[in-house]
């Protein structure tokens, strides 16, 4: 599968079938804490970065498989894929489980995003600041994004979205956790179904910190009604999980090696690699600008 992968356990989804409408690292931001390391295209151009025939030939192929959603996802960001509702509307001929789209959020500020991704069943985008300097420290985005008009266009989103919209907010130590009653305001005017509070349990490319669970608890009492998400123990398949350890023992090797000597899709292999480096399993080594992995 080219555009496919998974399914894959989700902590908000169940088994989540992905679908990856973004070259590798093409997205508007370059998150501090993203696992998939530096944006490398950060862009702001939508055009047809996926073939829509080719992937909902794909689609069609895994109708028929056990998944709770298909999910509209990837490597970069699915909204700079243009005509979105091209491949949402001919999933859901073949598709008989919702259809999910998770972004950064960051292009709602456009009528024709919104309306594109109006034929989804859930939207789960993201919102990390409130202010400027906050937004810049912790998404890195690009030149043109100011985050007032981006939470105006997640309002927008609300305002005009059917379905359910669950607002993701990942906090970082020391980045953007004191802005956190400013972000708790700003996702009220919003007015998602649900907000969800995430930190850095997936190891990213940049030193970040996650809050504690004590700390994620606390901030319950500043989000009004909403949740945790983040999980500090995740299982994982035990053969799988054995395979990469028995790579990783005869070399090191980058998250790239390990997606192409597994046969898996390099989010899948990361679900791995996350829990594995939570049970001190392995390890990570910085060679030059390349991340290996070897066993603790």
């Amino acid at each position: 599968m080219t555009y496919l992968f998974g399914p894959v356990p989700s902590r908000r989804l169940g088994l989540s079938l992905g679908v990856d409408l973004a070259p590798y690292k093409t997205c508007t931001l370059d998150c501090t804490y993203c696992q998939l390391g530096r944006t490398t295209d950060l862009t702001l151009v939508r055009e047809e970065r996926v073939p829509p025939g080719e992937v909902l030939r794909e689609i069609e192929s895994r109708s028929g498989d056990d998944f709770d959603y298909l999910t509209l996802a990837g490597s970069g960001e699915p909204t700079l894929q243009a005509d979105l509702d091209v491949i949402i509307k001919g999933a859901k001929k073949v598709v008989d489980k919702p259809i999910a789209v998770l972004t950064n959020g960051t292009l709602f500020t456009s009528p024709a995003v919104r309306d594109e991704v109006a034929g989804a069943d859930l939207i789960i985008p993201s919102l990390d600041a409130a202010t400027q300097p906050t937004f810049e420290k912790v998404n890195r985005p690009h030149p043109a994004l100011r985050i007032d008009r981006i939470i105006e266009g997640l309002t927008a989103l609300r305002a005009e979205f059917e379905g359910e919209i669950w607002l993701e907010v990942m906090l970082v130590k020391g980045l953007n956790d004191q802005e956190a009653d400013h972000i708790a305001e700003a996702a009220e005017r919003i007015g998602p179904d649900r907000v969800q509070l995430n930190t850095v349990v997936r190891p990213p490319t940049d030193p970040v910190r996650p809050l504690s669970s004590d700390e994620m608890n606390d901030m319950l009492e500043v989000f009004s009604g909403a949740e945790v998400i983040a999980d500090w123990k995740r299982g994982t398949v035990g053969d799988t999980e054995y395979h990469i350890l028995e790579l990783l023992s005869r070399r090191p090797c980058t998250l790239d090696e390990l997606s192409v000597l597994t046969g898996l899709h390099r989010n899948e292999v990361l679900k791995y690699l996350e829990v594995m480096e939570g049970a001190e399993k392995i390890v990570r080594l910085q060679h030059g600008d390349r991340l290996y992995f070897r066993p603790s």
